[in-house]
């Protein structure tokens, strides 16, 4: 059953709900990097956009009562409330789901893999018109939920948005930051007649949902997955050929120019790929470049700038790609006994990929990524994106967090758009990026700027 605090506030402009914002799936490994940012800075979103009451929730009571503890005990500022909400529901439950639903304005789910444990969040938040985000990069699931989902979401008002992680948001935003300068700078009806994002990684910590949701698709949803790839960028379900051909172009090295060296494919761009073209659709008129570049590439002869990483990447992709299409054959043929049987395999070594020993060493880790836009009009944007953690874990943390506070601040302004199904591009937008460039708000964890290069024109401008 449900468990639910005294705790009593009242949404603007609807009905009063107990909770704005409760983090579901909090004892799990984004789920308490989740609840963590939240605990940290909701003082900030507190002062600056009134008080906000939240809970953490999971199945578990025992579980979520020493993660309490925890973040109380380890908070970067000792003096902060300590009045976290604390909700026990079962995914196994459709009554405490719909409890748990009703009694917040925004839920938070990390409760993954989603294809096989997200449905009934999603439908008890379609049906209470409560906002949802999710850290998802199953498009294939997103696709089946809005197709599912879409007419009651329209119906009931609630806002879903997936994606909210590392997976997609930096390509998501920091494209739609470039769109933004590039049309101030040639006019609204520019067109984006380039498109390249390049990350650079150093290290990450992989979450046991991400490795687990990996397995899924890759042993049991193989066929749908990849089917869905080419269909949602389209968004009614046909085929949409320039995701086709990004994917296709994404599985080869490339030469980026922008940056100078060669690049290899993002590990994301499977998800990236096809929620941009979908986002942007109506401002995108190139295929998306989404690459990845190792440290001592670029400026560097020695690795032939890029050529060594990416020749030793193609090297082990030649002797992994026959192995993994021969396990795939083979769970195609036998899904139920090869899938399962791997899946319980993996679950036996209880890999936990934030166990609180590694918590120094994830925040250390940077994420850094370039997007390079040219407009029909020949202009260039040029923005930079850092976050101060790792993307798996850390970084996913506060980009959730972040799009969820920027559709709470939306929501009290009555600017929230209902029933919408998306991407956080397509949602929260400029909310979100207002708050990732806020000093003030963000500090140092985050920084995003853009140049803009006018055509014909050495003149540049910051925003």
């Amino acid at each position: 059953m449900c468990k639910q605090s005294t705790m009593n506030t009242s949404a603007t402009g609807e009905a009063p709900r107990e909770w704005d914002l409760v983090v579901f799936g909090a004892t799990g490994d984004v789920g308490t990097a989740i609840a963590t940012y939240v605990a940290n800075t909701i003082h900030a979103y507190n002062k600056k956009d009134g008080e906000v009451k939240w809970a953490i929730a999971g199945r578990s009571e025992a579980s979520l009562n020493r993660l309490r503890s925890r973040i109380i005990a380890n908070r970067t500022k000792p003096n902060l409330s300590d009045d976290i909400g604390l909700l026990t529901a079962d995914l196994s439950s459709p009554d405490d789901l719909t409890t748990l639903a009703k009694s917040t304005r925004v839920l938070i789910t990390a409760v993954g893999p989603y294809s096989l444990l997200g449905e009934r969040v999603y439908e008890a938040c379609v049906e209470q018109g409560t906002h949802y985000v999710d850290i998802t990069a199953e498009i294939h699931w997103v696709d089946a939920m809005r197709e599912k989902y879409q007419k009651r979401a329209n119906e009931t008002g609630a806002t879903l948005c997936s994606f909210a992680g590392y997976d997609c948001v930096p390509s998501d935003i920091t494209t739609l930051l470039a769109r933004k300068a590039l049309s101030e700078c040639d006019g609204n009806d520019a067109m984006l007649e380039g498109l390249e994002v390049v990350t650079r990684i150093s290290q990450m910590v992989i979450p046991r949902g991400t490795l687990r949701t990996t397995l899924r698709m890759m042993l049991k949803e193989f066929t749908t997955f990849v089917s869905s790839l080419v269909r949602y960028a389209s968004g009614n379900g046909s085929f949409h050929w320039k995701s086709a051909l990004a994917l296709v172009r994404w599985l080869f090295p490339k030469w980026s120019s922008d940056i100078g060296c060669f690049t290899f494919p993002h590990y994301m761009g499977f998800a990236n790929i096809p929620v941009i073209h979908k986002s942007h659709s109506a401002s995108l008129d190139c295929i998306f470049h989404d690459r990845m570049a190792l440290q001592n590439s670029e400026d560097s002869m020695w690795t032939g700038y890029g050529l060594l990483q990416t020749l030793v990447f193609y090297f082990w992709c030649l002797i992994f790609t026959p192995w993994y299409l021969l396990v795939v054959m083979i769970a195609i043929v036998m899904p139920s006994n090869v899938g399962d049987l791997l899946l319980r395999l993996f679950d036996s070594f209880q890999y936990r990929g934030h166990t609180g020993t590694n918590q120094k060493e994830m925040e250390a880790i940077p994420t850094e990524l370039w997007n390079y836009a040219t407009s029909s009009k020949g202009s260039k944007a040029t923005v930079h994106m850092y976050v101060q953690g790792d993307p798996g874990i850390v970084c996913t943390a506060l980009l959730a967090v972040e799009t969820t506070y920027s559709m709470l601040g939306l929501l009290d302004q009555n600017k929230l758009p209902k029933g919408v199904i998306g991407s956080p591009s397509e949602i929260a937008g400029e909310a979100l990026i207002h708050r990732l460039q806020d000093e003030e708000t963000i500090g140092h964890l985050c920084t995003l700027t853009v140049t803009v290069t006018k055509q014909k024109d050495s003149n540049k401008k910051d925003d």
